[in-house]
């Protein structure tokens, strides 16, 4: 009895404060860090998971809309307008741009090979959903004149919205084709067999108009100079 009530020695109490520390530490690491852990793991994975399925959403759509295009690229070909038709051009793209939250055209300047002339537009703009985007540019495909679309590219506008509920910034460049057949001028081309951008149908950048759903006025029209 006496040898339990005795006093434990310094030996004795450093063992117990050491089993004590190591009792704490593994209820720690299984109770806390372990948990904690774990869904740090599955929170990485859901946004891993949640990224790959909308860039694969995203590649069907756009894939979709290509494959639409190119299934329907005999049966509206469009009006091959005298040169130079940039106004005309402008205008159209302006009235369909009126669905468009905001939008930014970039005109490069013409090429001319042989008769026929190919005017590159960069265009960006912003719409309140896929199937907004969709519509604008099946309109320029099937527009009055004759054009080809290249560098197609859409996402979501926001890191929170998706293409399919949400908001859509959508990027592509359209070719415009032109004749010089009774053209009345040929005034700012590029000509073919002059020019080492005419391997590629490009020019340096002319002019260039941007706009909103709620300002696309003459005034916006009148913004691009003609060279």
């Amino acid at each position: 009895m006496d040898k339990l009530n005795r006093p434990f020695t310094k030996r004795e109490v450093v063992l117990i404060l050491v089993l004590a520390v190591i009792l704490l530490a593994m209820v720690y690491y299984r109770f806390v860090y372990v948990p904690v852990q774990d869904q740090i793991s599955a929170l990485d994975t859901t946004a891993l998971e949640d990224q790959i399925q909308a860039e694969t959403i995203r590649a069907q759509q756009i894939k979709k809309m290509q494959t639409e295009m190119s299934q329907n690229k005999n049966a509206s070909l469009g009006e091959v307008a005298t040169y130079d038709n940039q106004k005309n051009e402008l205008n159209e793209l302006n009235d369909i741009f009126q669905d468009a939250d905001t939008f930014n055209l970039n005109f490069e300047q013409p090429v001319a090979s042989d008769n026929t002339v190919r005017r590159n537009i960069s265009i960006t703009f912003t719409a309140s959903g896929y199937d907004t985007a969709e519509k604008i540019i099946s309109s320029i495909y099937s527009g009055r004149y004759r054009c080809l679309i290249s560098d197609l590219d859409m996402q979501a506008a926001a890191d929170t919205s998706s293409m399919q509920s949400g908001e859509v910034s959508c990027s592509m460049t359209v070719t415009f084709y032109e004749t010089l057949y009774n053209a009345a001028t040929q005034e700012g081309l590029i000509m073919a067999d002059s020019s080492s951008d005419s391997q590629t149908g490009t020019g340096s950048a002319d002019s260039s108009s941007s706009g909103s759903s709620a300002d696309t006025s003459a005034d916006t029209q009148g913004a691009v100079s003609t060279s």
